[in-house]
């Protein structure tokens, strides 16, 4: 029996949710391994880009560069996929597919960064940068078309500003407040988990990544690949 639509949106959120965790982890792990930059975070190096280039930091200048056109790049690729959640569908079927590919690009990440023992140097840390910043463009490009308000995946300006202005609000939305809160959280706890398995066990600080992505994708398959049931008439 397919998932009635409440159902479905439950379920989508939490699924993005697990994804900004990830995303979390992810930006843990460029910062301290790929020479202090985002992969995942574009405001960031594009202030850390302008901070290079007035400083006459070339290789940072050159990291953030990469990222910033690998994110691009992937954002763009999955844009001409994706296709906006209409006619009651939270979660259209190319979402998942996008994802997919995302998990490859990640498994690939996680096989080099195993394979360098954590310690990249030269064009190992361009290549990771690039791949990497590649996959969080495409999961971006996922949370823009899913438009779920203040849970981009990616970054939690829009999360933060939501659930301080609704706190501060008459007539607050329990459920955006719940879903904001829950989303600042999961990246913090994605963020503290990455530096701590950066401490103690570098060559294997990208698996929950590729967990999380096959689990979303998993169960996206399985909860919400299905159309939604339609409403019934009492």
């Amino acid at each position: 029996m397919a998932a009635s639509s409440e159902e479905r949106r439950r379920v989508r959120d939490a699924l993005l949710i697990a994804l900004t965790f990830s995303t979390g982890i992810v930006d843990a792990w460029s910062y301290l391994g790929l020479g202090q930059i985002f992969t995942a975070n574009m405001t960031g190096n594009t202030v850390f880009l302008a901070i290079a280039l007035g400083q006459g930091n070339a290789l940072t200048a050159a990291r953030s560069v990469v990222a910033i056109v690998g994110f691009a790049l992937g954002a763009f690729v999955a844009g001409g996929r994706l296709e906006p959640a209409v006619d009651g569908n939270p979660w259209p079927r190319v979402v998942t597919r996008v994802l997919w590919i995302e998990l490859v690009l990640v498994m690939l990440v996680s096989s080099i960064w195993g394979w360098v023992a954590g310690r990249p140097s030269g064009p190992e840390v361009y290549l990771l940068i690039g791949v990497s910043a590649l996959a969080m463009g495409m999961q971006s490009a996922v949370g823009r078309r899913l438009a779920v308000p203040g849970v981009s995946t990616n970054v939690l300006t829009m999360a933060m500003t939501g659930l301080m202005a609704e706190l501060a609000a008459v007539g607050i939305s329990g459920s955006n407040i719940r879903r904001w809160g829950t989303a600042i959280l999961a990246m913090g706890l994605g963020a503290a988990l990455g530096a701590a398995l950066f401490r103690a066990d570098r060559p294997l600080l990208l698996l929950p990544i590729a967990v999380v992505l096959a689990g979303v994708c998993v169960i996206a398959s399985l909860r919400l690949g299905r159309p939604t049931a339609p409403n019934v008439a009492a």
